[in-house]
């Protein structure tokens, strides 16, 4: 009889050591929302210095100009298949005029229940997805039709990973407490340093803070074909560009 008992209690034991630890491995993890690092607001601004980066001289040259730029989101839309979303309207205005400022550009943001995706010049980014923790990975370029238009295949394959979840970031005008980094690419093809031979660049990251949204952002695609019977000199490819963004403030 006890050793029934025995057997009894100790298959009760094992059961209960099986349910908890498939609890365990089913417990889900709660993360932040997107909506924390972007959210998204008719009349919201957002205030950037930017750092555009061109090719000149035939693109033989690398510049580097300065502005100021102001997104604002400016209405609710819908995009082109019927999600609602916003629209942003970027203003822009030199270093040194701070009363003239001029149209510089349009976007669409579309908030879906697990993702951010962004409509910049018709190309649309899965710029944010859940869940938001780090090194999570996505194909952020996955809706862009890379293969059929050769300026845009340095874009195939992107895998966005969060970085620094949670973490402060220090601009130059003040530290936002909580932040999170996507990393989009970090490529170097050849030597930057060696302009006899072909080289490229990809290199893009934006950082979101909480209850602000974009804060940082950092992109340069740069292909340099070095010198040939067509160009004694050599020159970066037509489609190279670079672009900074750093908050300066927000309302």
């Amino acid at each position: 009889m006890l050793k029934r008992i025995s057997f009894a209690l100790a298959a009760i034991l094992v059961c209960t050591l099986v349910f908890q630890s498939c609890s365990k491995e089913t417990e889900t993890i709660q993360t932040d929302p997107i909506a924390d690092y972007l959210p998204m607001q008719v009349g919201k601004t957002i205030t950037y210095k930017m750092d555009s980066t061109v090719y000149v001289s035939l693109n033989t040259v690398k510049e580097v100009h300065s502005y100021v730029v102001r997104d604002i989101v400016e209405a609710e839309v819908t995009d082109n298949v019927g999600n609602p979303s916003y629209r942003i309207r970027r203003m822009i205005r030199s270093n040194d005029d701070t009363l003239v400022w001029g149209d510089n550009a349009t976007f669409i943001v579309t908030p879906l229940s697990k993702s951010m995706e962004y409509i910049d010049n018709n190309q649309r980014f899965i710029k944010l997805q859940e869940p938001i923790r780090e090194d999570f990975v996505w194909k952020g370029n996955s809706y862009i039709n890379t293969y059929s238009n050769p300026d845009l295949q340095y874009l195939d394959n992107w895998e966005y990973y969060y970085f620094n979840v949670g973490m402060p970031f220090t601009l130059p005008s003040m530290t936002v407490d909580s932040s999170i980094t996507v990393i989009q690419r970090d490529e170097i093809l050849g030597d930057p340093n060696n302009k006899s031979f072909y080289y490229e660049i990809n290199q893009a990251s934006e950082v979101y803070g909480k209850g602000i949204g974009l804060i940082y952002r950092n992109f340069l695609h740069e292909a340099w074909q070095p010198p040939n019977i067509t160009s004694v000199a050599g020159y970066y490819e037509p489609n190279s560009y670079g672009i900074t963004l750093t908050m300066l403030s927000y309302e």
